[in-house]
């Protein structure tokens, strides 16, 4: 045997040796050990064991997971080709909003719809060719295309489906263009394009409007102008995108031109009008009907103040030219046979676009205050006496600016509060002479100084807010037209069973000033904010037990209906 044999021998020798006499708890050791590895074979032989199961049971949840998905999207896909997003729950509407294949069947659905109507429009026209017939489909996509532009990612295709549908609403004759009269109104779809082409400005800084303006004129050529010389078809979002290109000079040239036109019509005008007058033809001052001459003027301009409201920083401009053209839609006159009667739809039309306007600029700067607009109405209305004169114009603007038509009719009443109680305190100081040489007046001294005031008070009602405040100095005057002065009082030191006692020549007149003012009050349905009634019966009261019974009766039994 060689060495390395045995050595290799010696070596296993020892260590049975050493294993024999290892310690007790060594070989617990050994022991858990080993039934360690045989726990881990059993558990691998078990995992192999299981392995199949579980991967079945794994792919069965995947497959049942993916069919799912699968019939949420089917599900998706039917609400949308049955045009009812509207109507799904908003859950379920946000999940669609968000889905990108969502959007794309939504896309190209409209554009398949769309195509399918034009289809059914030229087999019409085939059958029976009349320019009359109009493309039906316009309105009814314009729905899912402002739902399209909302969902994520949306806003470019609907902006070109919306530029598709105008496209396919029409048939571009062979020779001519389309009639006017024959044509479907485009108001909606041009609307909704003006309001994506604003967004697509703003969300896309590679949006170029040249390109969409000459595909918008490549459509706008084909129809012919209104009565005003404008082409209808897309004329909002044609004017915004020139606005774009062409910057502020072209709002700026619309607002020129516009402004003299009409200051050339209404000089035309006033000339004719003061000819006749300086000839001293009368009648033909009369029959001149110069309010109808002037309205078609301006009305002439709202279709123009509506293009600079489409315009880029056009909004200023219409402002403006609005109430140009309100300044210059009637003539001061001392006597006008016709009124403001024939201006009635031109003004109708004109408040309601000021309103437009000015709600338009106020959302663009939270600060706008057209004071000086508001303070130029209340000026023009209280010159003419015409209370149709941009009346829901003047009531925006005096909610934005309260102060301004407080202020207005304010100063009017300080002026005459002030003149009121200057001459009650001139009177009583006569009345307190009498009083020291022991003698009684013999006529009402302070009731016909009071009734100098009463046209003041019907004058200072007349103005714009200032009913309120015209009631509330009539109590006054009301209050200074007796006195409480001792030794005298509201007899003016005569007994209330005396023979003789001072005629009260303010109570008549100013009952009927009161109770006008009042009437006015009732008929507008407004309501009074303070206690005028308790005021007036303090009033009634106190003179009561001097007989006097002529003060306010009728304007205070209207007080107490209103109180």
């Amino acid at each position: 045997m060689d060495n390395a044999s045995a050595n290799s021998l010696r070596k296993r020798k020892n260590s049975n040796v050493s294993e024999d006499i290892s310690p007790t708890p060594s070989k617990a050791i050994k022991l858990e050990n080993s039934d360690d590895v045989e726990e881990r074979a059993d558990n691998n032989h078990a995992e192999a064991t299981v392995t199949p199961s579980v991967k079945s049971d794994r792919s069965t949840a995947e497959v049942e997971e993916f069919d799912m998905q699968s019939h949420i999207s089917e599900l998706y896909r039917f609400i949308i080709s049955e045009r009812s997003l509207g109507r799904a729950p908003m859950k379920i509407q946000r999940r669609i909003n968000m889905d990108s294949a969502c959007r794309n069947f939504y896309a190209s659905s409209i554009r398949d719809w769309i195509d399918q109507e034009h289809g059914s429009f030229l087999e019409q026209y085939r059958q029976r060719p009349d320019s009359r017939i109009n493309f039906k489909g316009t309105r009814k996509y314009l729905t899912d295309i402002g739902k399209l532009s909302r969902m994520s990612r949306g806003l470019s295709l609907s902006f070109e489906l919306a530029l598709y549908l105008c496209e396919h609403s029409y048939l571009a004759p062979e020779n001519g263009k389309i009639p006017r009269p024959n044509r479907g109104d485009c108001g909606p779809c041009d609307s909704l394009l003006h309001k994506l082409c604003l967004r697509m400005r703003d969300e896309y800084p590679n949006f170029e409007p040249e390109i969409h303006l000459s595909r918008i004129n490549d459509q706008r050529k084909h129809f012919e102008a209104d009565d005003d010389g404008l082409i209808q078809h897309l004329l909002r979002t044609g004017d915004l995108l020139v606005s774009w290109v062409e910057g502020p000079s072209a709002a700026q040239a619309i607002y020129d031109s516009t402004k003299e036109l009409i200051l050339n019509d209404y000089n035309h005008i006033v000339e004719k009008l003061q000819s006749a007058v300086a000839k001293n033809h009368s009648s033909s001052a009369r029959n001149s009907n110069v309010p109808g001459h002037l309205v078609p003027s301006v009305e002439k301009s709202l279709p123009q103040v509506k293009r600079l409201l489409s315009m880029a920083g056009g909004k200023g401009l219409a402002f403006d030219l609005l109430l140009f053209a309100g300044r210059h839609s009637y003539v001061e006159r001392k006597k006008d046979p016709l009124g403001r009667r024939v201006t009635e739809t031109f003004d109708q039309a004109a408040d309601n676009l000021l309103v437009q306007i000015s709600n338009a600029i106020r959302e663009e700067d939270p600060t706008f205050r057209p004071v000086d607009a508001m303070e130029m109405l209340i000026e023009e209305i209280e010159t003419t006496g015409y209370i149709g004169y941009f009346p829901q114009s003047y009531k925006l603007f005096s909610s934005w600016m309260p102060e301004v038509g407080k202020s207005h009719a304010r100063k009017d009443y300080d002026d005459l509060h002030a003149k009121i109680k200057s001459a009650h305190a001139a009177v009583e100081r006569r009345l307190g002479i009498f009083v020291k040489d022991g003698s009684r007046p013999t006529v009402d001294l302070l009731g016909r100084k009071m009734v100098e005031f009463l046209d003041d008070i019907n004058k200072l009602s007349m103005k714009l807010g200032g009913l309120f405040p015209a009631i509330e100095i009539a109590l006054f005057l009301g209050e200074c037209s007796y006195t409480k002065m001792e030794g005298l009082g509201p007899l003016y030191g005569w007994d209330s069973k005396s023979s003789f006692r001072c005629k009260r020549d303010f109570d008549p007149r100013g009952d009927d000033c009161l109770k006008e003012l009042l009437q006015r009050v009732i008929d507008a349905n407004l309501s009074l904010d303070m206690d005028y009634y308790g005021r007036l019966k303090k009033s009634v009261g106190y003179l009561r037990p001097y007989g006097i019974t002529t003060y306010f009766p009728l304007s205070f039994e209207l007080l107490r209906r209103l109180s």
